[in-house]
């Protein structure tokens, strides 16, 4: 299994290349990996948002979801993200346990001070379908919202507290409830949120 470079994953953060580009450029054995990994999982090759996917799972890890993927995809995802936290910048995964104990100005101080996060942000459209989804299922966990948007645990934990930044960011702590809740609004919402953390 291919190693990530952690110069690569920067220039992803700040969105100098895409997650497709990023993977040709670790290389045939990345190449390889994600084409393999594709025919595994029935994602198309050449998907951005599949390749995203593919990229997070190198840098963050996962578990198994009552087993839905095959165990030879886990071994190969297990592999690498050992090699993974000693490689890459970790600062998006490894706060996750923490950032729950943070009340929602909190968070959107220690968001805006991640600028790969922000600009990633802003283009994801992972993070619009999670948001939208939390807004229409607030009590539901991170492992339904996975299973109903068909996105990896990673992308929906990277993303989960996104509510939580946009009250920080646009009611400094209150609840903000978008007037409708649909894909463009939710976006637009997102967008304003980075932009008021981007100004500050």
């Amino acid at each position: 299994m291919a190693k990530v470079v952690k110069d690569l994953i920067g220039k992803l953060d700040r969105e100098e290349i895409t997650n497709l580009q990023c993977i040709t450029m670790h290389g045939q054995e990345m190449v390889d990996d994600y084409k393999e990994w594709c025919q595994v999982l029935g994602f198309d090759e050449g998907d951005e948002d599949g390749a995203e996917q593919f990229i997070n799972e190198l840098r963050y890890g996962d578990e198994p979801d009552d087993n839905d993927w095959p165990q030879e995809v886990w071994d190969k995802i297990n592999e690498v993200s050992n090699e993974a936290l000693e490689n890459a910048d970790m600062t998006d995964g490894s706060n996750q346990n923490k950032e729950s104990n943070l009340s929602s100005v909190e968070l959107f101080q220690e968001w805006r001070k991640d600028k790969g996060k922000l600009d990633s942000l802003k283009t994801s459209e992972n993070a619009v379908k999670i948001t939208l989804w939390r807004y229409q299922n607030p009590l539901e966990s991170k492992k339904a919202c996975a299973r109903a948007l068909k996105i990896t645990k990673n992308n929906v934990k990277k993303w989960w507290n996104i509510r939580y930044f946009i009250d920080g960011a646009i009611a400094d702590g209150g609840h903000v409830h978008p007037i409708r809740l649909e894909h463009d609004v939710i976006k637009r919402t997102i967008l304003q949120a980075v932009e008021i953390a981007e100004k500050e």
